[in-house]
This record gives C-alpha cells, structure tokens and sequence, in this order.
C-alpha cells in the first residue's frame, strides 16, 4: 500500500531543539545520568584489562579532574589530561567524565561525541553505551544524510549493550533486589533503542517486541509507551485498541511526572482518538485506567465511529465517503486505496496554512473540510504538494478555495490526511491580507485626588 506517514515527524516531536527543547533536555539529561553507574562491577572477568598509573603525575591530574565540581573546568582539565598522557590507560574514563560534563552543560553533541571516543576505547562500557543508547532518539534527525548510518551504529551498539549487560555476574554482597536496580534500567534502554531504530525502518512488529520488553523492564518510562504507541498505530492493520492504552499510559505518566513533552503527546493521542472513535468521549477515563496498569484489562476495545451520515454538505459528505473506509485498515483500506489511487479528485474547503515546499518557489497547502478539522489548529485534510502558484502564499487562514489534482498518497494516523499534487481554482489574491493594527488600549481611569483635609484653627 502506498502511503506516507507522519511517523518521522513524530521523532522529532521531543528533539532538545523544540520548543520546550530546553525543559525536555533537562529530564532527559537526569534520566540518561541517573541510569546508575554500574562500572564497579560491570566488566565481565574477559573483558577487564589491566589499568595502571604511568607515573604520580598521571594519576594526580586525572583525580584532579575526576574531583573537579565546576563543570567547565572539568572538561579543560580532561582535555589537558588527554593531551599530556596520551598514552594513558584512563583515557576512557577521562572522555566518560567529560561526556558527563558537556551533557550537564547542555552541549549534547560534545557529549555524544565524548561518549563515542568512550567506546572507541572500551567497547564494553556499559554505562557509555546506554547514555547513547538512551540520548540517540532525542537527537536523531530522519533527514540527515548519514541518518542510515546512525541508526545501524546504535542497533549495534545496543545489542552490545544488552550482551555485556548478560555478562555480568551479580557480586556476592548484592541482592537479588539491588542487582535488578542497576540492571532493568539499562536493559529498557537498550531495548528501547532497539525499538526506536525499528520504528524508522518501520518495522512495526519489531519494534513493538523491543518497547514491550523495555517497558516491562521500565513500567513508567514515558517514552517507551509512546514509541510503543507509534508502533501499534503504524502497523498494517492499525492496532488502535493497544495503541491507545499505550499513548494513553504514556499521557499519564508524563502529567504525573510533570514530564514536559506531556503536552505533546497528549494532543497527538487525542487526535488519533478522534480519528478512530469520532469524538473524544472516553478518553479521560482510558487516560485514568492507564495511569494504574502498563497493559490494558481483558476485553479493552475502543468503539470505532461509526459510518459517518450525510450532512447535506457536498464536499464532507464526499469526503467521508472517500475516506472513511481507509480509516479501517487491513483489507477494506487496501481495496479502497486501489481504487483512488492516482484519481483526480476536486473539492472546496477553507485554508488550514501554506507553508514552504521543499523546492525553491513551492509551498504545501493545507485544507480543512471537515468541522473538527477547523476547529483544531494544525489539523488538516487535504494536503496539496509542490503547488508552484505564486500567490498561494497570500491565503490565510479561513480563506474559502475550491482546489483539484491528483491523489498521490494518505496518512491515516494521528489524523487522515490526503495528499494531492494539483492547485488552487479559486482566483488567488494578489497581496497578503493586511493585518489588523490592535486597537490602542484605553488609559486607566484615574481617581480624582483627594482633597487636603482643612487645617483646624
């Protein structure tokens, strides 16, 4: 079935360069440093190699560095210590430190780069392997040109981590309790790495395996529930019921979490679940179920809407008809698809937005039909690529245009949208429509002043 899909967007909906980047990077920051340092006694007996202090000097500036509580200096002090003892047997731990540093100062390029010379010369650190395993969705970019590459380097370094993390026998004066601590942790992360690099591919089934075995081994871990969410919602056929508890259980850990991404992922889930059941009714009380419980009770099903009736509105009513069955999925999606699939399809709506296209000179232009379309910013229907009208630029939001072309794709999730390469019909305004100047605000009113009361006598 030929579709597209809204999925990459969705990987960068919590990058530390959005708009609540910086709040976002913070948690982030603490979950990745907090995953607890197992390096005491985290080299399996094969894998240890012999350190030793070349002279007092070595080990005196390294300790400096290590004790050093301003963080700047820190990363100056192990950038001295890498210079002057190139040959040290802490090289690794001295870059380890610095990844810790530059990632509490915010520069998480600098520390990934840091972490990276960390497993160039420890492959089998654990506690580096899963700050990058845990950091990489947050920063991966599906657009980039090695974006390929970066993925196959942390499936890789992942699926190490869980190997060396297998290896690792549990010391004698730890418990069962404490050993699980450390170990769960870091196993969810690495699985869940697994997992996001899986959802880009768009291998759904595996992804879902990989989120489910971290979020059991991260009961309240936001991001994996959300990932999990994703890929029960991508799949073909869409898995909306467990979709929703996981987005749903996602939602609820965030808000009691004060998770700042919350926000985000809330307004996703409820447009998936409009998209499916047709309203929101229900939704709270799935919201509050899963706040209690990872998966959802047996026999939990979300009533699908039902086939929508004719409104009398000819460009709704077409719409839905057109639609609808590829909300479905599974067989009924796929037979509709083919019949649509390249069909010229003119209707009316109003302007959504118009933003630029990829190529110089062309904008995307986004229209609503539907009621709840409009009434929900940034949620559209229809979808024209490319346009090269040059004063598409000048609608606005609202704006009442009839369009035509031809139907290249869909996405059905969070929200359906088709997509169509065609234009505008109705005649296009030669200027932007001037903006309306904000009206002066009124002075305060002012009290009269008080008279001095008269002096006596």
């Amino acid at each position: 079935m030929k579709k597209t899909t809204v999925l990459l967007s969705f990987t960068v909906l919590f990058s530390l360069a959005s708009q609540t980047g910086k709040a976002v990077a913070a948690e982030v920051a603490g979950n990745a440093l907090r995953l607890g340092p197992a390096r005491a006694w985290s080299a399996p007996p094969q894998a240890a190699q012999a350190k030793s202090w070349k002279s007092n000097e070595e080990s005196q500036a390294y300790y400096a560095m290590a004790n050093e509580k301003d963080l700047n200096k820190k990363i100056s002090l192990g950038e001295a210590f890498l210079q002057k003892f190139a040959n040290s047997d802490f090289k690794d731990l001295a870059y380890f430190a610095m990844m810790q540093a530059y990632f509490q100062l915010g520069d998480s390029a600098k520390a990934i780069d840091a972490g990276k010379k960390v497993i160039e010369l420890n492959p089998d650190n654990i506690d580096a392997l899963a700050f990058l395993s845990y950091v990489f969705p947050f920063v991966f970019k599906a657009d980039e040109a090695d974006a390929t590459a970066k993925l196959s380097r942390t499936e890789s370094d992942a699926r190490h981590g869980l190997e060396v993390l297998q290896k690792i026998p549990k010391p004698a004066n730890v418990t069962d309790e404490q050993f699980s601590q450390v170990v769960k942790p870091k196993r969810a992360v690495f699985n869940g790495a697994i997992g996001f690099v899986a959802l880009q591919r768009k291998d759904y089934p595996a992804a879902i395996t990989a989120f489910k075995t971290a979020a059991e081994d991260s009961p309240s871990d936001v991001y994996a529930f959300y990932r999990l969410g994703l890929a029960y919602l991508y799949s073909t056929p869409p898995d909306y019921n467990n979709a929703m508890w996981s987005l749903a259980r996602s939602v609820s850990l965030a808000n009691a979490s004060k998770n700042p991404a919350g926000a985000d992922i809330d307004k996703f889930l409820r447009r998936a679940y409009v998209n499916y059941h047709g309203n929101e009714e229900g939704l709270a009380d799935i919201i509050t179920l899963a706040a209690s419980s990872p998966t959802p009770p047996e026999g939990f099903k979300v009533a699908q809407m039902e086939t929508p009736k004719p409104t009398g509105n000819q460009n709704v009513d077409n719409f839905n008809t057109l639609t609808f069955p590829l909300k479905l999925g599974g067989e009924k999606a796929q037979k509709q698809w083919d019949a649509m699939k390249g069909e010229p399809l003119g209707l009316g709506g109003s302007i959504d937005s118009v933003v630029a296209g990829k190529q110089p000179g062309t904008h995307l232009v986004r229209i609503d039909i539907l009621d709840q379309s409009k009434a929900t910013d940034g949620v559209y229907d229809i979808e024209l690529v490319d346009s090269t009208q040059p004063n598409v630029k000048n609608l606005s939001k609202g704006d009442l245009v009839t369009f035509k072309g031809k139907i290249e794709s869909y996405t059905a999730t969070p929200s359906l949208v088709l997509t169509l390469s065609g234009e505008i019909t109705t005649e296009l305004p030669e200027k932007p429509a001037a903006k309306e100047k904000p009206k002066p605000k009124a002075p305060p009113a002012r009290r009269p002043a008080r008279k001095a009361p008269a002096k006596k006598g």
